[in-house]
């Protein structure tokens, strides 16, 4: 199990889930992008929850792995779509333009 560690408030979550979460957030930073994202959590009762979290560029989001005496949560559909998503974003590239683009489109007068 891992805590995730959000805007003063900390959630307890399958390692695997907290890894996409991270993975996402990164890649959402890197491309200046932003989602909310809801995700499988258990509370300190060891019952299952849900929160839904806003990650963006300045979010400051950690985890930890967490000494938890419940049992590891999966969620592996859940993990498979936020690394779709996390790929999908893709590393940012430079925009490839031509000189005959730039002529075209701007006008310094």
């Amino acid at each position: 199990m891992k805590r995730i560690y959000y805007a003063g408030g900390t959630f307890l979550t399958g390692s695997a889930i907290a890894d996409a979460v991270l993975a996402y957030a990164d890649a959402l930073a890197h491309n200046e992008g932003s989602d909310v994202v809801a995700f499988p959590i258990r509370h300190e009762d060891g019952t299952p929850g849900e929160v839904s979290v806003l990650i963006g560029p300045s979010s400051q989001i950690a985890s930890s792995t967490d000494p938890s005496d419940v049992p590891e949560l999966v969620h592996d559909a859940f993990v498979a779509e936020l690394n779709r998503r996390s790929l999908q974003i893709g590393t940012p590239r430079p925009l490839l333009v031509t000189q005959s683009e730039v002529e075209n489109t701007t006008d310094f007068d």
